[in-house]
């Protein structure tokens, strides 16, 4: 294996690192190419046609950045990746089209020749070209590069970081360490995890070059958790102006942590947004009496604690779990599941796709298994590793997912070029011993990676959900018609989504067809009786029936499944009212009041307006 290594190393001197922009812009070239006929493909779908769930929510933050809106209390998400997305917006005048493309044909050139740019310093010229050429063609980057989400963004500042770090351990400075850790401060203001990356790159900091006294080691040690802090500082005292509270980046994290932690981790994994997910963010207020969002989220991260302190070993098993799935080859959804988006495009169709091989990562990952043994003894190598190691470790410390891997993919195409650079070495040089052994270590992994194995999402239905998304997001934007086929298209797709009936309850209501829509809130009751907007929708329509004692059956239902509905006590205070019964009428509407204070100017009239009957 030795020799291998060595092989490598002088075939990677031979080419300079300062060398090579025509290759740089031909690659750039070609990934934009590639992402072009990619998003051609996808111009005129549905699927593409507004941001869905997370993507939502991005996009409307972006929004409001170019319109002046500040975020309201401590940031919820990492803030970095809505600034750059309202800058794609910008070009466009909030156009979702061009921001889409804007930002797809700047991170696909980016991606490929930062990474075409570290791989020079571990591979032969034509390893770090195909390097990059491959992560052009990797259908997960492909397909994140051009949706609303931090994923792909995150991956160019990774593979920037590790370029910078490659850097600064060829010419060791304090200022090129400060630079590494601003770049990876920024990278975590996108994706948290990448917080990951801090301890590795500080270890390498410290030995590299080796010889350094050890006041020099650290000065760059301290210049690069200096430069990270210099850009998350202003974050975190903004946050604790906003709030009173100190939060460092964002208060998500204790929420991530108890859904991939808590003793019921399968079931809270598969919540998805809306009625489940709004129930699990219901659960601290409900049951422990926090008052604030950032409160919330820590108390989460306490009962996951309190969880694996309780039960240790099945703490260490998830993790372990949790870990293997991140290295399997098996692209695993969270609120989208990228399978569902293959029939839209050729290319993503060539891309990704799970017939025995989990394609592509399902062969990556045991190419990156014996690039990573080839470059073992190499200290680029070990850096390059430890990432990858570092960041797998940590997103398994919360759960894994297809999006959450890909800010690491580059870096495990990288490791998967020299993989087959080591097989190829191996079998030029009749190192039979040395090739077999890669062979077989690559076989291995390539069948651990391609296993199938049960995981809790696997029993819903995200074809059905995806079309729901894609109805609300229609339906924000006023298209009525094509939200209604949207929520229709769902409900074909899975008869007991009790989301997609509310929404489609939500659309006749609109189209003034009250019969329509109370069967419809009727479906989704009936699919969930736990469904409170939908219990609130329904009393609202048989109380304008005259339908009073019904309407107060189904109202009540909506005040145990969500005793934190205001609109459910609002309108519970309606119909007692529209019943003559004024006294009870105030008392709904004073727990409206204490839930949300919009609703304390009414509750004050009613009770002004009582005490003059009186």
């Amino acid at each position: 294996m030795f020799s291998i290594s060595q092989s490598l190393r002088r075939l990677a001197l031979v080419a300079r690192p300062g060398d090579g922009w025509r290759t740089g812009a031909v690659l750039a070239l070609f990934a934009a190419t590639v992402q072009g006929v990619f998003l051609l493909e996808t111009f005129r779908c549905l699927l593409y046609r507004y941001p869905v769930v997370d993507a939502a929510t991005y996009y409307y933050q972006a929004l409001g950045i170019l319109q002046g809106q500040g975020t309201a209390g401590a940031f919820w998400q990492p803030p970095g990746y809505p600034y750059l997305l309202a800058l794609f917006c910008g070009l466009g005048n909030g156009n979702i089209l061009v921001a889409r493309i804007a930002q797809a044909l700047i991170l696909a050139p980016l991606s490929a020749v930062l990474l075409w740019r570290v791989s020079r310093r571990v591979l032969p010229p034509g390893g770090s070209f195909a390097a990059a050429i491959v992560i052009s063609l990797t259908g997960p980057l492909l397909f994140y590069q051009s949706q609303f989400l931090a994923a792909a963004p995150a991956a160019v500042l990774v593979t920037t970081i590790l370029l910078l770090a490659l850097r600064a351990m060829e010419q060791p400075s304090a200022a090129r360490w400060l630079l590494v850790g601003m770049v990876n401060g920024l990278a975590m203001l996108v994706v948290a995890t990448t917080a990951a990356l801090v301890p590795v790159l500080a270890v390498f900091a410290w030995i590299t070059p080796a010889t350094s006294v050890r006041l020099r080691r650290a000065s760059r040690m301290a210049a690069l958790l200096f430069g990270a802090l210099l850009v998350i500082t202003p974050v975190t005292l903004r946050n604790y102006n906003a709030c009173g509270q100190w939060v460092w980046i964002s208060h998500n994290g204790g929420t991530n942590f108890y859904v991939g932690n808590n003793r019921c981790w399968k079931a809270t994994l598969t919540m998805q947004p809306v009625l489940d997910w709004d129930r699990l963010m219901r659960l601290p207020y409900l049951q422990y009496g926090v008052k604030n969002p950032v409160d919330a989220d820590r108390h989460f991260a306490r009962m996951a604690w309190q969880d694996a302190r309780n039960a240790p070993a099945a703490f260490v098993k998830r993790l372990a779990v949790k870990t293997a799935v991140f290295w399997h080859g098996r692209e695993i959804p969270r609120n989208l599941d990228i399978y569902g988006w293959r029939d839209s495009s050729y290319l993503l169709r060539a891309t990704v796709w799970r017939r025995g091989l989990n394609f592509p990562c399902g062969l990556l990952i045991p190419l990156a298994l014996i690039g990573a043994c080839a470059l073992l003894r190499r200290r680029e190598g070990l850096l390059l590793i430890g990432t990858v190691v570092a960041f797998g470790l940590l997103v398994a410390l919360f759960f894994p997912c297809s999006r959450y891997r890909v800010p690491v993919l580059p870096i495990i195409v990288l490791l998967a070029c020299a993989g087959v650079q080591a097989l190829v070495a191996a079998i030029r040089a009749r190192a039979w011993r040395t090739a077999g052994i890669l062979g077989v270590l690559a076989l291995m992994a390539g069948v651990t990676a391609n296993l199938p194995f049960a995981w809790p999402t696997d029993s819903i239905r995200y074809d059905a959900h995806l079309w729901t998304a894609i109805g609300v997001a229609a339906d924000i934007r006023t298209d009525l018609s094509t939200a209604k086929t949207c929520y229709e298209a769902a409900i074909r797709r899975d008869p007991k989504l009790a989301d997609a009936h509310f929404a489609l309850a939500t659309i006749y209501g609109r189209l003034q067809d009250p019969v329509r829509s109370a069967a419809c809130c009727e479906a989704a009751i009936a699919a969930r009786i736990d469904h409170d907007k939908a219990q609130v929708n329904l009393a609202i329509l048989l109380a304008q029936r005259g339908q009073l004692a019904e309407a107060l059956r189904h109202i009540q239902l909506a005040e145990i499944a969500n005793p934190l509905n205001a609109e459910a006590f609002v309108n519970h205070a309606a119909i007692l009212q529209q019943a003559g019964r004024d006294a009870q009428a105030l008392e709904a509407l004073g727990r409206a009041a204490a839930i949300d204070t919009r609703y304390q100017a009414q509750y004050r009239a009613l009770e002004q307006s009582l005490g003059k009957m009186r």
